[in-house]
C-alpha cells in the first residue's frame, strides 16, 4: 500500500454535495469523510466510457452504503475533467456522492499527477487511514467464477461492463497504436467500435497455422519489402513453424540470431519442412528492416503481431516458440534448445517430438544472478530467501548457509516461459 496524506491536504477544507432535492449544491466540511473509505473518481462527461461507468458505480455505491453489515462506509469524491462549470454541473447531477469544486483546477491537476492517472474513468481507492489500496477501483466489479475450461484473463477488464478479470472469450481492438479496448463475450454484440474487433487466441490451447496468423494480412519476403501471402509459410508439407520474437536493440537477440541463421540455412540445405517467421519488437520500420535484412526467413509486418504476443504470453526476448502443423506448441524454450542441440533440435521437432530439457544441474535461470558469488545466470539448482527481497543463491552458496531459511525454486516446466 502507498501511504498518502491527510484528506485536508489532498482535497482542501470544503467539498460539494447535492441537497435533498438535488437542485442545489451545498458546501460540506471535509471532516464529514472521516472514518470512511474514500474513492477518488476521475472522469468527464465528454467520455462515453465515463458516461457508461458512472451509473454502474452509482448503483454499487448506493448498495454498499445501504448494507448495515458493513461498518466502514464508502465515500466517493468526483475529480472533474469537464470542460466548463456548466458541463460539470450537468454531469454531477447524476452522481450521489461528493465532488471537488470545479473551480479548484490546480488541486485537480495535483491529484491527477499524484495518483498517476493515465486514462479515465479512474477510481483510486483510499482506506480510512488514507493508504492507497487500489489504484484501479474499477476492480470493484469482480468477475463471476469460471465454468468448466473457461480461461481467466488475469488483469484484463471489460471496458463496457467492467468485468474484472474477463472470463471466457476475450475480444479486442487490433489497432493497438490508436486505441485500446477489451470486451467480454456478453458485451461484444452490444458494442459499436470504430476499428475491427477480433477474438483473442486463448493461451496454451491448440490452433491451426491459419488461426494463428488470422490477423496477419501478409508476410514480408526475406531481405525485401515485397508482400507475400501468409499461407505460403505453411504450404508444401511444412511440419513446424518457429515464431522468433526478437529485436535489434537487445544484445541477447543479436547474439542468438547468427546461431539461428546458421541452423536454419543448414535445415534448408537438407530440405527440412521447417519454417521460421520473425515477430519483431523493434520500435521503427528502419530498425526493423535493417535487422531482418540478415535473416533468411519471412517476417510479420511491424505492428501486426499483438495477437501472437498475447497467445504466447511473450514478455521477454529473444524467444523462439515452435508449433507443429496440428497446433501443438513443441517448445517454448526454443532459444535454449537450438543453442544446445543445433540442427538436431529442428530434426526432433519435425518428428512432432520435444527436445529433452536440461537436467537440474544444467538448467540456466535466465536473468537471475546469485547474490552470493554473482554467477549470472545461475546454473543448476536455485535457492531463494523469502525473507530477503529478491535474494537468490546458487547451490554452492546455499551450502555456505544464510541467515534465513532458504527454499529450493522448482525448475520451470516446458509450459512455463
Amino acid at each position: 500500500m502507498l501511504r498518502t496524506t491527510t484528506l485536508n491536504e489532498l482535497l482542501g477544507e470544503q467539498l460539494l454535495e447535492h441537497n435533498e432535492s438535488n437542485n442545489e449544491l451545498n458546501q460540506i466540511s471535509i471532516n464529514e469523510l472521516n472514518g470512511k473509505g474514500v474513492g477518488l473518481y476521475f472522469a468527464t462527461y465528454s467520455s462515453s466510457a465515463c458516461r457508461n461507468f458512472t451509473p454502474k458505480l452509482a448503483a454499487y455505491y448506493k448498495g454498499f452504503n445501504s448494507n448495515d453489515e458493513i461498518e466502514e462506509k464508502l465515500e466517493i469524491v468526483y475529480i472533474s475533467y469537464d470542460k466548463d462549470q456548466a458541463t460539470f454541473n450537468e454531469h454531477f447531477k447524476k452522481m450521489p456522492w461528493k465532488a471537488l469544486p470545479f473551480s479548484d483546477r490546480d488541486r485537480a491537476k495535483t491529484l491527477h499527477d499524484k495518483f498517476h492517472v493515465k486514462d479515465i474513468p479512474t477510481l483510486t481507492m483510499l482506506s480510512s487511514i488514507r493508504e492507497v489500496f487500489d489504484f484501479d477501483g474499477k476492480r470493484l466489479f469482480r468477475s463471476r467464477k469460471s465454468r468448466d475450461d473457461e480461461y481467466v484473463w488475469d488483469g484484463i477488464i471489460c471496458h463496457q461492463c467492467y468485468m474484472s478479470p474477463i472470463i471466457g472469450s476475450r475480444h479486442g481492438c487490433i489497432e493497438k497504436e490508436e486505441c485500446y479496448v477489451d470486451l467480454c463475450e456478453t458485451c461484444l454484440p452490444k458494442t459499436k467500435h470504430e476499428h475491427p474487433i477480433i477474438e483473442y487466441l486463448i493461451p496454451k490451447r491448440q490452433y491451426s497455422f491459419e488461426q494463428l496468423f488470422k490477423t496477419v494480412s501478409h508476410l514480408l519476403r526475406p531481405n525485401s519489402e515485397e508482400k507475400i501471402e501468409t499461407k505460403t509459410i505453411w504450404e508444401n508439407g511444412v511440419k513446424c513453424i518457429g515464431f522468433y520474437f526478437s529485436s535489434h536493440w537487445w544484445e541477447p537477440c543479436r547474439v542468438f540470431t547468427p546461431k539461428l541463421i546458421e541452423v536454419y540455412k543448414e535445415a534448408q540445405a537438407n530440405s527440412l519442412p521447417f519454417r521460421i517467421v520473425l515477430v519483431s519488437s523493434d520500435y521503427d520500420k528502419q530498425s526493423f528492416h535493417e535487422y531482418r535484412s540478415k535473416m533468411p526467413w519471412s517476417a510479420i509486418p511491424l505492428g501486426s503481431s499483438h495477437l501472437l504476443h498475447t497467445y504466447f504470453q511473450s514478455c521477454y526476448i529473444p524467444r523462439f516458440y515452435v508449433v507443429s502443423s496440428d497446433g501443438k506448441v513443441l517448445s517454448r524454450r526454443g532459444v535454449d534448445d537450438v543453442t544446445r542441440k543445433g540442427i538436431e533440435a529442428l530434426k526432433t521437432w519435425i518428428q512432432e517430438e520435444t527436445v529433452a530439457p536440461r537436467t537440474a544441474d544444467e538448467f540456466e535461470w535466465d536473468d537471475v544472478s546469485c547474490n552470493g558469488c554473482s554467477m549470472n545466470p545461475i546454473i543448476g539448482q536455485r535457492y531463494r530467501c523469502s525473507t530477503c527481497d529478491n535474494h537468490d543463491l546458487c547451490s554452492t552458496c546455499e551450502k555456505k548457509g544464510h541467515e534465513h531459511p532458504l527454499e529450493l525454486v522448482p525448475q520451470p516446466t516446458e509450459d512455463e516461459d
